[in-house]
């Protein structure tokens, strides 16, 4: 495992922990359920990546 987060971090990956509600975690695993993500974490990086990357994204905190 640790080589793998060398690999990642090496790419320009960065690890970080986040604690979401249970109602987050289960409208993730119906997404990935209905087949719009194959797994957890690349329904959070989708979800961060819109949320920081995305032209459209509102810059104001919510």
């Amino acid at each position: 495992m640790a080589v793998v987060r060398k690999r990642q971090r090496e790419a320009g990956f960065y690890e970080t922990t986040v604690f979401v509600h249970e109602r987050v975690r289960d409208a993730i695993d119906k997404a990935i359920s209905d087949g719009r993500f194959k797994s957890r974490r690349a329904a959070m990086e989708y979800a961060i990546e819109c949320a920081f990357l995305s032209q459209d994204s509102n810059p104001m905190p919510r």
